[in-house]
């Protein structure tokens, strides 16, 4: 009697293997001639949209660094989930990215920051209505 379940799993984890070394083929091709802004040395990739270089440790977005507007040809620049010209404003795809989303960590940070203040404020009205409703 044939295991479905079991080769389903065995599979499943074929083919996460693939994609993993899928990734690490692409961003290897897509950092080949390019090197570290600041000392030259070789880069590789950390994450989707970060590389750091071999050499001084340096990690930066590559997209940023490297990649320019197809329109204009002017910098890109991270906003909230993609890559905007800082010239003409046209949202640009990334070639550094296998998945294709990058995240503003700051953006998010800040994001996050917020809704804790604001569910903080709401449990504060809530907390001063059931005292007066009490007395």
């Amino acid at each position: 009697m044939i295991d479905i379940i079991r080769l389903a799993f065995r599979l499943a984890e074929a083919v996460t293997g693939f994609a993993g070394r899928a990734k690490q083929l692409y961003y290897a091709v897509m950092l080949m001639g390019h090197e570290c802004p600041r000392c030259g040395g070789g880069l590789v990739m950390e994450g989707e949209g970060k590389c750091r270089c071999n050499s001084c440790g340096d990690e930066f977005d590559p997209t940023v660094a490297f990649q320019r507007c197809g329109t204009c040809g002017g910098r890109l620049e991270l906003r909230v989930r993609r890559y905007r010209c800082t010239q003409c404003g046209a949202d640009v795809a990334s070639r550094f990215l296998f998945d294709g989303l990058a995240f503003d960590a700051e953006y998010f940070r800040q994001k996050m920051t917020e809704s804790r203040q604001r569910k903080r404020e709401l449990r504060e009205r809530v907390r001063e209505m059931l005292a007066e409703s009490r007395s």
